[in-house]
């Protein structure tokens, strides 16, 4: 009887590992091609992942695929995506806190390509919230901070109100569409820019996740 019991047992997890053993290799598959920087492919398996009944509404599931979005400058869904993962409940603080200052990346990457003032100066606000957010958790969080007095610095230009007449050598050179110059836009887009080797959350093993369950204290 306990052989039969065995035997039963192995016989009705087959199809459950057969899944997980399905999904581990999606993400692994995910995986490589966002180290390899095939974004476009890498949104693909992403989703695929993201569409799974087992990661439906799943944080770590969003966040890769916002990651992977961002790094093809498809910043609108990117930071929608980085916001369902910011948002409290089922996911661990550090990520929370990551996720918010990549939505804020995204939303003032958003501005920098926007050609109307209103929305700029909507999406700069924006953004300067999630930093403001991040720094409020972790003080000491040195890419918020850079990012946030760029972010500040940009909307104060934007809303300062024009004094008289540009000289002509500034009417000669019309600004570019987000209304600051390419210079500052590069600086904006090189401190933006996600350390790659730590944005993926990946799958937690089986034999791991009981240990990770108690791990919810900040890393920094």
């Amino acid at each position: 009887m306990i052989l039969l019991h065995t035997l039963l047992l192995v016989f009705a997890l087959a199809p459950s590992m057969q899944e997980m053993l399905g999904e581990y290799r999606l993400q692994l598959k995910a995986d490589a091609l966002y180290e390899h920087r095939a974004y476009s492919g890498a949104e693909s398996a992403f989703r695929q992942i993201a569409a799974l009944p087992a990661q439906k509404g799943c944080a770590s599931a969003s966040f890769n695929l916002a990651c992977a979005l961002y790094m093809q400058g498809k910043y609108p869904e990117s930071a929608t995506l980085f916001s369902l993962s910011a948002k409290p409940g089922g996911t661990r603080p550090e990520m929370r806190v990551k996720a918010t200052f990549n939505e804020g990346n995204a939303l003032a990457m958003r501005a920098v390509g926007s050609n109307r003032k209103a929305e700029r100066q909507l999406l700069f606000r924006q953004s300067l919230n999630r930093f403001r957010s991040v720094l409020l958790t972790d003080p000491d969080e040195n890419d918020a901070k850079i990012n946030y007095e760029i972010v500040r610095r940009y909307l104060d230009e934007l809303e300062r109100p024009k004094q008289g007449a540009s000289s002509p050598e500034k009417k000669n050179a019309p600004p570019p569409p987000s209304g600051i110059s390419k210079e500052t836009a590069e600086r904006l887009l090189e401190n933006a820019q996600m350390e790659e080797s730590a944005l993926m959350q990946r799958l937690p093993r089986a034999d791991r996740s009981a240990e990770q369950g108690g791990k919810n204290n900040q890393d920094w």
